[in-house]
């Protein structure tokens, strides 16, 4: 009995030791939180002064608590709940966290597969000689199979309490981190109890970047994630490390929505010989006086609420031609790119034909329907970049420029003494993409697509076939095996069941909704048997009941209307190519790669350095250099990495790199001399493909 009453008394005693001790961390904790605070908001209003401003006077939406455990480490628990963000060791939990991520996980990869270059792009050869390359490799040298210790970019979902990035950055070197918290309250958080402001001082001494990505919904933080990697650099999410600091359902379905959205960060970066092609077809189609549309132009309100049908080329329109045919008297009728082949065909003529593709094939195209009497009295609408021979087929055209190409950087740069004219975006990837866009932009509010699949059910079937696409059996069969590509994903139809897609389609079906939510006073039926497009109603076209007919002959004159040509020629904007500029440019790129690399992180360095001359070339006259050049830059920097971070050994990986980086010197010398041509550079030639559509 005695021996009992002994060892209860120890364990009181014990117990009395530790709860003082606890109380006495909990007031070391309560005086230490608040100094940490003030160091934490002081760096930030010195590096990253936006997060300080928002946390200045934070008042968190969920209430919590700072805790400590017996080992004096602050914690936090939630008073609603009452569950804590980390078990007893909040240390050792993130430090075991951040071994395991290193040692068992790896980059993010990203593969350009070898691409057929019937055109003889320069850029398309390059890109395969260094694809070749990295495949010859490969194959015979030691693959890295751990997180090396140092990596071009990281992705971290979650900061918690912020320790496990202390002990990331004790182990790994981060080029640039792109940290995600969808929850402000954490963040605020973390700022009493982790020491941001070493790691922030720490960052720009070694000139490392950090994105913090703070947001309340998905949506925003995947839109400023991408506003981020394009303006750091594209390339740098083709080697990333990637990991959570805690797990919740937030940030599970942040991960899949990074995830789902990944590609369209590689999506649609151009290039430097299509720039060119696009500079140059700019130039040519204002020098041939084809009106272009007023900034600000729209029709007149009345006619806002003018039916549209906007026909693309999917299977599914071949099961709407009837109801088109019914109502074209109804409705102004749009056809996108190839979909003309498959109205000339039953005869219908389109109202508007609109194009967005820049190369020669578009007119080979038009001029393979054989009818030049079915073209002349559409109206022709594109973008600035079109190729200069199709306007000639139409006898009225009307375009636009195209946001984020050379051509409209160049004339609103140097000519906003001249008309001010519209720049229309989200005209891209594919043709039905201006289809939605250019109507819109134009003032009207209720559209009808047909044939705007964004993909098909059955493999056989993956255009209208009444188009071109059909003309034989044989060249079907290979025009859709151009398009199946290697990626094949499916999505949710519009009238249900699944659809087949691939990336091209699924950019597309992304820009549709975006143009849409942006325009919300838009009505929009979708009666394509294709992809589910969100902001649109699925309507059957069976269910299309129109009565009035449409007036187009004014309605179409009311658009033409809004129109003037530019008063410009090739030698008013050739000085304006700052050809000497250009060369400086290229020539400080190539010194700085002829030298000897002493480690992976040197040669990220240089590409962000490089990358960042862009950034500063883009905010001022010139930025038609840098949106020349940047397409191409991110391609290569994009292998070159993938080169850098994907073998066994810094010392042998410097070795492997020297073949690929004479590869990019041979680029640059290449675009050094193909840029002074750049106004001369209508695309001639004949593409092979379009002996596929011939009958």
């Amino acid at each position: 009995m005695p021996g009992n009453i002994d060892a209860a008394l120890i364990k009181a005693e014990q117990d009395a030791l530790r709860l003082q001790q606890q109380a006495e961390q909990e007031a070391a904790m309560k005086v230490a939180l608040p100094l940490r605070f003030a160091q934490n908001m002081a760096a930030f209003r010195q590096y990253i002064p936006h997060i300080a401003d928002m946390y200045e006077d934070y008042q968190s939406a969920r209430p919590f608590k700072f805790f400590c455990s017996e080992n004096g480490q602050p914690n936090l628990t939630w008073l609603d709940d009452d569950v804590a963000v980390y078990g007893a060791e909040p240390y050792l939990i993130c430090e075991t966290l951040v071994s395991e991520f290193m040692e068992k996980g790896g980059l993010s990869k990203f593969s350009f597969s070898q691409e057929a270059n019937p055109l003889g792009f320069m850029h398309v050869d390059y890109l395969n000689k260094l694809n070749a390359y990295l495949d010859d490799i490969s194959s015979r040298e030691e693959r890295l199979d751990q997180v090396p210790h140092e990596v071009p970019s990281a992705l971290i979902f979650g900061v918690g309490l912020g320790y496990h990035l202390g002990y990331l950055y004790e182990r790994c070197k981060i080029g640039t981190l792109f940290l995600f918290e969808p929850d402000p309250d954490l963040f605020y958080a973390s700022l009493f109890c982790f020491d941001w402001a070493p790691l922030l001082t720490y960052l720009h001494q070694e000139n490392l970047g950090l994105h913090i990505l703070l947001g309340q919904d998905e949506e925003t933080i995947v839109r400023d994630f991408s506003a981020a990697i394009q303006s750091r650099g594209s390339f740098l999410i083709a080697n990333a490390f990637i990991m959570w600091g805690y797990q919740n359902e937030e940030i599970r379905k942040l991960i899949e929505k990074v995830q789902q959205e990944y590609y369209l960060l590689i999506m649609g970066w151009g290039f430097f010989d299509d720039n060119l092609i696009a500079l140059s077809h700019t130039i040519n189609n204002i020098e041939r006086a084809v009106p272009f549309l007023k900034k600000g132009g729209r029709i007149p309100s009345d006619y806002y609420r003018t039916p549209v049908f906007i026909i693309a080329n999917g299977p599914s329109l071949d099961d709407s031609i009837a109801v088109i045919e019914k109502n074209k008297y109804k409705a102004i009728i749009i056809s996108c790119g190839s979909a003309i082949s498959a109205l000339h065909k039953v005869g219908i003529k389109p109202d508007i034909h609109v194009e967005t593709e820049r190369t020669k094939i578009v007119y080979d195209f038009l001029v393979n329907l054989n009818d030049p009497d079915y073209l002349r009295d559409v109206l022709f609408l594109s973008t600035d970049v079109i190729h200069p021979d199709c306007a000639t087929l139409f006898n009225q055209s009307v375009f636009t420029f195209k946001l984020g190409e050379p051509g409209v950087a160049l004339y609103h740069n140097y000519f906003s003494h001249l008309n001010a004219c519209a720049a229309l975006g989200g005209v891209n990837p594919l043709v039905g993409n201006i289809g939605i866009s250019a109507p819109i932009h134009l003032g009207f509010k209720n559209l009808y697509l047909f044939g705007l699949d964004n993909g098909y059910k059955h493999k056989g079937h993956h255009h209208s076939k009444l188009s071109s696409y059909y003309n034989n059996e044989e060249s079907a069969g290979a025009l859709g095996e151009m398009m199946y590509g290697d990626s094949q994903w499916r999505r949710e139809g519009n009238f249900g069941g699944m659809v087949i897609s691939n990336a091209m389609f699924d950019t597309s079906r992304r820009v549709i909704e975006q143009v849409l939510a942006t325009n919300e006073d838009v009505r929009c039926f979708n009666c394509s048997d294709g992809a589910k497009i969100d902001k649109t109603r699925a309507l059957s076209s069976a269910e299309i009941s129109l009565s009035m007919p449409v007036d187009k002959s004014a309605l179409l004159g009311e658009i033409v209307a809004l129109c003037a040509p530019i008063p410009l020629s090739k030698q008013d904007v050739e000085s304006l190519l700052d050809i000497e500029f250009f060369n400086i440019f290229i020539d400080k790129m190539v010194a700085e790669w002829q030298q000897d690399f002493t480690s992976r992180n040197e040669i990220n360095q240089l590409m962000l350095r490089n990358f960042g001359y862009l950034a500063q070339i883009s905010a001022t006259r010139q930025q038609h250099i840098s949106q020349t050049m940047i397409g191409s830059m991110n391609y290569v920097f994009t292998l070159l990495s993938s080169i850098l971070y994907s073998f066994k050994g810094e010392e042998e990986t410097l070795v492997l790199m020297k073949p690929a980086i004479e590869l990019w010197l041979e680029f640059l010398a290449k675009v050094r001399d193909m840029y002074p041509k750049a106004l001369d550079s209508v695309d001639m030639i004949d593409n092979e493909v379009m002996a596929l559509f011939r009958k």
